[in-house]
């Protein structure tokens, strides 16, 4: 058998797709059949007896051109093996792709490399799911001591090590619940371990295994960016791979970073009972939020104990007795020696593109190395699709997961599917937490040079007075003509859960008057989207409770 594809130009509609799909398929010795509208391609198997010529008859017959490029002519040899849909990766893009492979019944196969990330990629290994676990475990042990009510007196005992084996374990059960057992249930879905490169534009090697196919995803994710300080590479330094695997409570430790993962660490941290020193190269915690907002949590984490720097240079890297030196030049203090027992670096992300010898795709990536898609997630290879973290848009688990099944459709349905990433909310998981969703007033003034918008407290809020936590506000932003409400962004208690309340208001198009207009339970934190509505034409402080 030999695998063959043409350029098939003057292609219409679906009911052209099937035409040439047709007049393909009743040529005798031609299998697997594909024909795609927006590729404007059909690839196909064929025996040794069909020509490239009488392929391009019978489309040239049916009424449209067709062409064979240049080495689309290949002979399938007896080590290669043919699938409709090859997924580099294991995490949650690459098991969404899966998942509507398997529902569309399309042959597919999934190759994860272990000594990358187990199955599960990131969220449930080592990000939102152990880090949410310690988390929670640090707070029940903190906030129980330090209660606002004068009723409430308790102390405790907390075990770093067993919160982390704890947590180890949950994993374990998470994995193989929501990844292992899955994948074995998708009848269409093989799964390959291994390290997976690619041979050509259609060719993926496995150790001596070849895996051709006419559609291949790239769902690989992405690792911690390492800065390149001098010296860095000769200190031991924990990244999220490794610090939940920590074997002894450390007395202090640097987190270098002030993103999502270095705010939540912090607290992990700090709640057990460990010195933190937060280093932010830019002048506040959290640059991707709204600046009030973060600045806000910024504010809360150092009335706890946490020391944060922020508009930080590290210069150097050293090992030291106690653990390891960083040289800093902090904006208004001058150079600084930190010392701590162990260094965590949550400084950005890279993406997982440098082993899979990219090159011999044909695929191109950015100056990052992350994978350069359009907004269809297709890559410069019109039949290699990317999602997830390894494109660099916008690295959460939901967001992967929903690329991964729009790119599938894309890729095998020809479905045009998009995302509005302005529709997408996305949460730290700090105390307070943080949550956005939809455009900042900043990014709104910086497109439109116009905005309305309004900001709140808590205090406003009667649910969140009664539990005495009134930290943290909430902004709205607004069209000045419309009043439609265009982002919401949340620093307080349950932040992550109320955002979704705004998301569905974002992706309605609904305005304040709509949300003004919605009953909301009382008392509850989720008052708080209908009191930003309200304040903005009504004075909140002269209102009663439940007021419209």
């Amino acid at each position: 058998m030999k695998r063959i594809e043409l350029n098939v130009t003057g292609m219409t509609c679906d009911h052209c797709v099937s035409t040439v799909k047709g007049a393909l398929e009743g040529i005798e010795g031609v299998t697997d059949v594909g024909v795609s509208l927006e590729k404007a391609m059909a690839w196909l198997n064929a025996s040794s007896g069909v020509s490239p010529d009488e392929l391009v008859g019978a489309v040239e017959n049916a009424g449209y051109h067709a062409t064979v490029p240049t080495g689309a002519e290949a002979p399938l040899s007896a080590s290669k093996h043919a699938k409709e849909l090859v997924i580099i990766g294991g995490g949650a893009a690459a098991f969404a792709a899966a998942n509507r492979a398997n529902q569309l019944r399309k042959k597919t196969l999934l190759i994860n490399d272990k000594n990358i990330l187990p199955l599960g990629g990131t969220c449930v290994n080592v990000g939102c799911v152990p880090s949410k676990i310690m988390l929670h475990q640090g707070a029940e042990y903190y906030y129980p001591a330090r209660s606002r009510f004068r009723a409430i007196s308790m102390q405790g005992n907390a075990d770093f090590v067993e919160a982390l084996r704890e947590t180890r374990d949950m994993v374990k059960g998470f994995q193989t619940k929501n990844y292992l057992n899955v994948i074995e249930k998708q009848q269409y879905v093989d799964y390959k371990e291994g390290h997976a490169t690619f041979k050509d534009s259609h060719t993926v090697m496995v150790g001596d295994e070849e895996f051709e196919s006419e559609n291949i995803l790239i769902a690989t994710g992405a690792s911690t960016f390492i800065p390149p300080v001098k010296g860095i590479e000769d200190v031991e330094y924990l990244t999220n791979r490794t610090v939940f695997n920590l074997e002894k409570k450390p007395e202090s430790i640097i987190i270098f970073g002030g993103g999502p993962e270095a705010m939540e660490f912090s607290q992990i941290f700090h709640h057990f009972g460990i010195k933190v020193t937060v280093l932010q190269r830019s002048d506040r915690v959290l640059t991707k939020f709204d600046e009030m907002v973060a600045r806000e949590l910024q504010k809360y984490l150092r009335e706890e104990g946490i020391t944060i720097f922020t508009g930080t240079s590290v210069k150097e890297a050293k090992r030291a007795d106690e653990g390891v030196m960083l040289l800093v030049d902090i904006k208004g203090k001058g150079e600084q020696k930190i010392n701590a027992e162990n260094l965590l670096i949550a400084a950005g992300l890279k993406a997982n593109t440098d082993k899979l010898e990219i090159a011999n795709s044909g695929v191109e990536l950015d100056e990052k190395g992350f994978i350069k898609v359009n907004n269809q997630l297709q890559t410069s290879q019109r039949h290699i699709y990317a999602a997830g973290d390894v494109t660099g848009l916008m690295p959460l688990e939901t967001v992967a997961a929903k690329q991964g099944n729009i790119a599938t459709l894309n890729m095998l349905e020809n479905s045009g599917k998009t995302i509005n990433y302005l529709e997408i909310p996305q949460a730290v998981f700090t105390s307070p937490e943080v949550a956005s969703v939809g455009m900042t007033e900043g990014e709104y003034m910086e497109k439109y040079n116009v905005c309305l918008c309004r900001t709140i407290s808590f205090e406003h809020v009667e649910k969140a007075a009664a539990i005495k936590d009134t930290r943290g506000l909430i902004r709205m932003v607004v069209d000045p003509e419309t009043k439609q409400v265009i982002g919401v962004q949340i620093v307080g208690s349950m932040a992550a859960d109320i955002i979704t309340t705004a998301t569905y208001a974002i992706k309605n198009k609904m305005t304040i008057y709509d949300i003004r207009d919605t009953v909301h339970v009382f008392p509850t934190l989720s008052e708080v989207i209908k009191k930003v509505a309200q304040s903005f034409d009504q004075n909140l402080d002269d209102m009663a409770c439940c007021v419209e």
